[in-house]
């Protein structure tokens, strides 16, 4: 798996915070879930797009890497916002016993699922492959597991993940202090 328990864990906490400071600046006291999934399915939209030829027939210009993994981030933030806000509703919580680490475990379990199903797949030759599933996918959870086998796919690292995490991270903590998003 392309994140850690730890870092999964780490990230998630410093989510909560920049959830909790972005709701409080805009007098936000619940955000649904279903919101939250369809910021994540924006995002993921924006990710697929920085693949270009890669997915896209009609061009031949190069995948961005740069733009890729910050969109990715982008996803990611909003995943573990999704993950955050399931863990904290109380119903839910109470009917599915929601812990960050079951959560994490479900997703790891999604993750090597669908490693599993790529690898003896005669599908799943190409990257867009990966994407179509991932955009397709109605469950947040294996939407972003497929999504970290693509990561993993274009040879990114959990640290470029976490750089990239922490550096977007402290933007979006300038622009909500400063409230211009």
């Amino acid at each position: 798996m392309i994140l850690s328990e730890q870092t999964f864990i780490e990230l998630a906490g410093k989510q909560e915070v920049l959830d909790a400071k972005i709701k409080q600046a805009n007098g936000v006291e619940e955000l649904p879930l279903r919101r939250i999934g369809l910021y994540y399915r924006v995002e993921l939209g924006e990710c697929i797009n920085e693949m270009k030829g890669d997915f896209k027939h009609w061009s031949d210009k190069p995948m961005r890497r740069m733009e890729f993994i910050e969109e990715f981030v982008d996803c990611l933030h909003f995943f573990l916002s999704y993950v955050n806000h399931a863990i904290v509703n109380e119903f839910i919580r109470e009917m599915n016993g929601l812990t960050i680490e079951s959560e994490y475990k479900d997703l790891m379990d999604d993750y090597y699922g669908y490693e599993g199903y790529v690898n003896s797949s005669t599908d799943i030759v190409e990257p867009v492959d990966i994407a179509i599933d991932a955009i397709s996918e109605k469950k947040i959870f294996k939407s972003f597991a497929i999504l970290l086998n693509l990561v993993k796919l274009y040879g990114y690292s959990e640290q470029d993940i976490i750089d990239t995490y922490n550096r977007k991270n402290s933007i979006n903590h300038e622009r909500s202090d400063s409230g211009v998003y």
